[in-house]
């Protein structure tokens, strides 16, 4: 798949090496993997000279190794004497880049602090010592979220401060998701709306997808959901790592989010225990999930919801994890019957996540969310609102429009009304086919 999006992330990238000229700069990407890091880092590097390294758990000695005879074989240049610790090697890099400007990639550099506890502590030394004097560009990314947020953001962290530019990559916009599609023959708003549920934008699923020709709702069911899947292990791929050994509880909560247990309440008095805390690190550290209250309501009510923040892990954590015997006994056409049967419904909610997605990346609004008042009455799908113009939209969504009623928006909205005397008010009532047509028309949604 060629590459697309990124405009934002390389034209960052480019000021930072900009300033090369005065001296060494130091750029983070993190983001989950198969998000897209290792490529839009290597299209950064395209025509610029460069040295990636990537650091697997494999003994220091071992790795320098490996990192020295790349560097031979790239530039053809002579290493004096035997290196076998990486802060050595980077004291070379420094003494090289004095004369020439240079990128070097780290990936998964978090794990650096498995092989060589040290090399922090080290590298903040020596960084501060000949960043002045050195044209260095180094770029580091890692797929493990708090490990990397933890080295560069936390107080307490020898490389907390150092960093010119943290990139935390996401998955693609909707619009290059309605492009990609668009470009395979394979665009309606159906297959935007199960592309968004099944691939969550995530560039790699999106690849595999495409590569199979399974873009269509159908096809990209019967892979997803077929003996053998890659996706059956994605979401223990993707976190069993953040969480350690605390993953069980940490998956049991995914779960019961996923499956609609969305209050703090619900959620313990299936679990039979308190979830304050773990709640707390899945939205703060891990950022996992978005604890969200009614539109415009004061931050201390009590009336909260959560959400998973990333549509993928919603869809694995409803189906593959919820239903792990059936992957275990390879009954995967149990899991495709449930999929199919529940997709109504399913797709209802991802629909209104999906619009407003669209809002927030329009760019229009400064806030997006939803309504509602006690006993979750006179909900109100989607409000978004733009102070600076004092529009305030309130929407109404469904799948099919014949279900859409004006007038019951507009009468569910009287009390939220009253808390905007000065703005603008603008009803929608949206449904699938308002998202048919060319994908051009969602950047100006």
């Amino acid at each position: 798949m060629r590459f697309y999006d990124r405009a934002n992330e390389l034209e960052a990238l480019q000021k930072v090496h900009a300033q090369l000229q005065s001296s060494s700069r130091l750029s983070v990407i993190t983001g989950r993997r198969r998000i897209g890091k290792t490529r839009l880092i290597r299209q950064f590097c395209l025509d610029r000279d460069n040295l990636y390294f990537f650091i697997s758990r494999k003994s220091e000695e071992i790795l320098c190794e490996e990192f020295i005879g790349y560097i031979r074989e790239s530039f053809q240049r002579r290493i004096p004497g035997r290196i076998t610790r990486l802060i050595d090697l980077f004291h070379l890099l420094f003494d090289w880049t004095e004369t020439r400007e240079l990128t070097v990639v780290v990936d998964e550099f978090q794990e650096l602090a498995q092989v060589s506890p040290a090399f922090l502590a080290e590298f903040q030394n020596l960084w501060d010592s000949r960043k002045e004097n050195s044209h260095l560009h180094l770029i580091v990314s890692g797929s493990v979220y708090s490990m990397m947020h933890r080295i560069f953001l936390d107080h307490g962290q020898p490389l907390y401060g150092r960093a010119d530019l943290v990139i935390n990559l996401k998955a693609f916009p909707i619009a290059t998701l309605a492009e990609i599609l668009t470009e395979d023959q394979a665009y309606s708003a159906d297959n935007l709306l199960s592309c968004y549920i099944l691939s969550g934008a995530i560039p790699r699923y999106l690849e595999i997808l495409r590569d199979n020709h399974a873009l269509t709702r159908d096809r990209a069911v019967d892979l997803i959901f077929s003996d053998y899947s890659v996706f059956a292990e994605e979401g223990k791929n993707l976190l069993i790592e953040e969480f350690g050994r605390d993953h069980a509880v940490y998956f049991s909560i995914l779960e019961l989010i996923a499956a609609g247990k969305t209050s703090r309440v619900e959620i313990e008095s299936v679990l039979e225990s308190g979830v304050g805390g773990h709640l707390a690190r899945l939205e703060n550290d891990y950022s996992l999930i978005t604890q969200y209250r009614p539109f415009n309501a004061k931050p201390g009510s009590r009336s909260v919801k959560y959400k998973l923040n990333e549509p993928f892990l919603a869809f694995w954590f409803a189906y593959f994890h919820r239903y792990r015997s059936a992957i275990e006994s390879s009954n995967t056409a149990y899991l495709k019957q449930r999929f199919t049967e529940q997709y109504p419904q399913l797709a209802g909610y991802w629909l209104e996540r999906l619009f407003a997605d669209i809002c927030l990346q329009s760019g229009n609004f400064n806030r997006v969310g939803s309504y509602w008042e006690k006993g979750f009455t006179n909900q109100i799908d989607l409000v978004a609102i733009n102070s600076a113009a004092k529009l305030l939209v309130l929407a109404e969504i469904k799948l099919q429009k014949k279900n859409l009623r004006r007038e019951r928006l507009i009468r569910k909205a009287e009390n939220i009304r009253k808390q905007f005397p000065d703005h603008r008010i603008e009803y929608r009532c949206l449904s699938l086919s308002d998202l048919e047509g060319s994908y051009t028309g969602l950047r100006d949604w």
